[in-house]
């Protein structure tokens, strides 16, 4: 019995489309050609498929339980086609991904969790970088590829937004201007700040951490340094400690929070951007696997903020 796969995928569609005529369209070939194999896989099965009449084509109670055995077969070759294709993509090896803390939340949890599950060969170790390695580890090679927010002020390092959010000011929650809706950067005009330490990995010593003090500013005017941090707990106790105020990411009323903080809405700041980031040069499997399965989650929806 020769029945080849062109035989089911003919039959199938006329029997879903109940016509020869939507068949020929959907499969982009002649209704001749399509009728001429139908009939060759009836006359191979010696039995009537499909009854022809003038209002279109109906299935035979042959037809009917040929058809159901026939779905079943189309889906299992396409599973394995698929099965196929995913085993000649699969990477193996090992994989250090870099987390500024920065960047912390649901959406690299949730992008890491993705990526071994498509690459269970890939033995994934995570690494947090504090405020002062805003590069995550790429520079010094002690991470593959980061999780980090921009900018980052590095020669070779390939950056891919994957989200954004909105950027809220960190005050401590006895300050006069902690119970308002949102403020402006004119309303926290003369407040010292905390700022990062400067970069210690590399990168431009002050760039990373002139973004989040709003440096340079449309007037002219500098940014008062109240207290310097290099890691989250640091830079918590002095808002707290009244030392100065900040900007961070919404998310990190969720993430970092604490008591003696208040979270307040910036109106008129730009958002910050959560991305992924890689050296230029480094086109191995496992890297570039990595980055084409995690900015395909994040732009399939895993989640549009951190």
């Amino acid at each position: 019995m020769n029945i080849e796969l062109r035989h089911l995928r003919y039959f199938t569609a006329v029997a879903e489309e109940s016509s020869f005529t939507g068949a020929a369209h959907r499969m982009h070939v002649t209704q001749q050609v399509l009728s001429a194999q139908v009939r060759q896989l009836e006359e191979i099965l010696g039995v009537q498929l499909l009854e022809r009449t003038s209002r279109g084509v109906a299935l035979t109670p042959a037809g009917a339980a040929f058809l159901e055995t026939t779905r079943d077969t189309l889906a299992s070759l396409d599973r394995a086609v698929a099965a196929a294709h995913n085993a000649a993509r699969a990477v193996s090896g090992e994989l250090t991904v870099g987390l500024s803390v920065a960047a912390g939340g649901a959406l690299p949890t949730a992008l890491l969790a993705a990526f071994q599950q498509a690459e269970p060969g890939v033995e994934v170790r995570l690494r947090t970088f504090e405020l002062d390695q805003p590069a995550a580890g790429l520079l010094d090679h002690s991470a593959d590829a980061a999780f980090l927010r921009p900018p980052v002020a590095a020669p070779g390092i390939r950056i891919r937004q994957l989200a954004e959010e909105p950027r809220v000011f960190v005050l401590p929650s006895g300050h006069p201007l902690a119970g308002q809706q949102s403020l402006k950067m004119a309303d926290v005009a003369g407040l010292p700040w905390i700022v990062a330490a400067e970069a210690t990995d590399g990168s431009h010593p002050s760039r990373w951490r002139d973004e989040w003090v709003v440096q340079p500013r449309p007037g002219g005017d500098q940014p008062i340094v109240g207290g310097v941090a290099r890691t989250i707990d640091e830079w918590r106790e002095l808002v707290v400690a009244g030392r100065g105020i900040s900007l961070c990411p919404a998310s990190a009323e969720i993430y970092y929070a604490r008591p003696g903080l208040a979270f307040v809405a910036a109106e008129g700041v730009p958002p910050t951007a959560l991305c992924l980031a890689w050296r230029a040069g480094d086109t191995g499997p496992v890297v570039q696997r990595f980055v084409h399965v995690v900015t395909a989650q994040a732009h399939a929806g895993t989640g549009t903020a951190p």
